[in-house]
């Protein structure tokens, strides 16, 4: 198939690559969870998840159980964990297909123990420990820790697995995630001692694998293979991005490849006097004789309308900038002084930070993050897979 407007190419090659990079960081014996929430963070979750699964990852998290259902209907088996919130009437869909809830509450445990029993089923679950990240997850104090007791005495549900998720992993500052492992661990042992035994014990994420990366550079204690118990769950990483800005520089030595690329062909080229305004509210107007080029792409798209104050695209291996407000459907670029630019020539406006259009360049003029910019590309975007 043949696109003339906009797509996004997925390099499954460049998924492999981090895989296999991130894998290397990671002790041989902790489990890969690859994560592929959000239409695999705006990458496609079928496509992914099944390559992921080609590299060795052992198992897949979700935020909903709509995602799950998803990955089974396409004919994934493997272990699949919903780690957000699953309204009652969707708990039966978790149980059919076999995935693993995240359980944060006794009244949840106990609805969906109730469903497992009317499907003679004992459905597998992990706890999830609020160690201070302070949403979803048992609180890590005696309180907390009897309750999961109580749940561990359901017949119909199996406590495989019990998690927490760091919150500031992804800084610089690292003190924090040793107060949260500690926490965990109390909680780890404290289950222990009333004799229940956890399978699966994780709370590392791509924040802390980067944190292994500065390890080597600095004398200061830093995460170890602690935090690296049976499993860690990465995502932002295995799509070629680093977890935050400021530990761009700290993971930029694991190589990493952006696995998207955005891409849209011009639509029409047309030359303006001085003095022209550009686009809605004439934000924009020419000082000078120009060259526009229009795209047909928009914040429909998920371009950000804020990439209007800044942007830039790259065409013929030139940039050229945004010239006023990106609508829904279309922006302009102001090509003047690249040559022979015409309709159906191809331009990136997402890339990689050689290419100066990753994913961070763009989050930091629109003020968000880079995992906003590629989970806002619009399902109208086709996704190109690029063979690995």
């Amino acid at each position: 198939m043949e696109y003339k407007r906009v797509w996004a190419e997925i390099s499954l090659g460049n998924l492999a690559h981090n895989y296999a990079v991130i894998r290397g960081r990671i002790p041989a014996n902790t489990a890969l969870m690859g994560i592929v929430k959000a239409d695999a963070y705006g990458h496609g979750a079928v496509e992914v998840a099944k390559t992921m699964l080609k590299c060795g990852v052992d198992a897949l998290g979700v935020a909903i159980c709509e995602e799950g259902v998803q990955l089974r209907e396409a004919g994934i088996q493997a272990p699949i964990l919903v780690m957000g919130f699953t309204p009652t009437p969707l708990l039966a869909d978790v149980v059919k297909h076999n995935l693993v809830q995240t359980i944060f509450t006794k009244e949840g445990a106990k609805a969906l123990g109730e469903v497992a029993a009317r499907h003679n089923k004992r459905a597998t679950v992990h706890i999830e420990i609020d160690t201070g990240m302070s949403r979803l997850g048992f609180l890590p104090n005696n309180e907390g820790v009897q309750a999961i007791c109580e749940i561990a005495h359901n017949p119909n549900l199996f406590i495989q697995g019990v998690y927490t998720h760091f919150a500031t992993s992804d800084q610089l500052d690292h003190g924090f995630m040793f107060e949260q492992e500690a926490r965990y661990n109390w909680v780890i042992s404290e289950l222990k001692r009333n004799g229940l035994h956890i399978i699966q014990r994780h709370m590392a994420n791509s924040g802390a694998v980067t944190q292994t990366v500065r390890q080597c550079k600095t004398t200061v204690p830093l995460v170890g293979n602690s935090v690296f118990t049976d499993v860690a769950r990465v995502g932002i990483m295995l799509y070629g991005l680093p977890p935050s800005a400021e530990m761009a520089g700290a993971c930029a030595p694991l190589g990493l490849k952006p696995v998207m690329r955005l891409m849209a062909q011009v639509s029409m080229v047309k030359r303006l006097e001085a003095g022209v305004g550009i686009s809605y509210g004439h934000i924009y107007k020419t000082t000078r004789e120009s060259t526009i080029a229009v795209l047909p792409i928009g914040y429909a798209d998920g371009y950000p309308r804020r990439l209007s104050h800044g942007g830039r695209v790259l065409i013929h291996g030139q940039f050229a900038p945004l010239a006023g407000a990106i609508c829904m459907d279309q922006c302009m670029a102001d090509i003047t002084g690249i040559p022979n630019v015409a309709p159906g020539d191809a331009v990136v406006l997402l890339g990689n930070k050689e290419e100066g259009l990753c994913a961070d360049a763009l989050a930091n003029i629109v003020g968000t993050i880079s995992y906003e910019i590629v989970c806002g590309i619009g399902k109208r975007v086709p996704r190109v897979y690029l063979g690995p």
